[in-house]
């Protein structure tokens, strides 16, 4: 990662908590005016659709899915399994 400076004529300089609120106020007012804010650019927005389109899934996304719920369960399966035979080996030792 690298650190950039940037060094800019637009901060007040400051001593420690003290401000000096002339110099704010002087920047303040020049940035209303323009003078030292930058000019926007004018930009058309585009109207917003007034019809919600809905993607339909085609079908290799809908196997996918069904695919990973299938594999989900059969790895639940499974891991009850491994605490099933670990639970059975503790008990019959236990019992010994």
């Amino acid at each position: 990662m690298q650190t950039i400076y940037y060094t800019t004529t637009h901060f007040v300089r400051h001593t420690g908590n003290v401000v000096d609120l002339e110099e704010y106020r002087r920047k303040l007012a020049l940035t209303r005016e323009g003078n030292l804010a930058p000019l926007p650019e004018e930009r058309e927005e585009p109207e917003a659709p007034r019809l919600h389109l809905v993607a339909l899934q085609d079908r290799r996304a809908r196997n996918s899915n069904r695919a990973a719920r299938r594999a989900w369960a059969l790895d639940i399966c499974a891991s009850m399994g491994v605490l099933l035979m670990t639970l059975t080996f503790t008990l019959r030792v236990l019992a010994v």
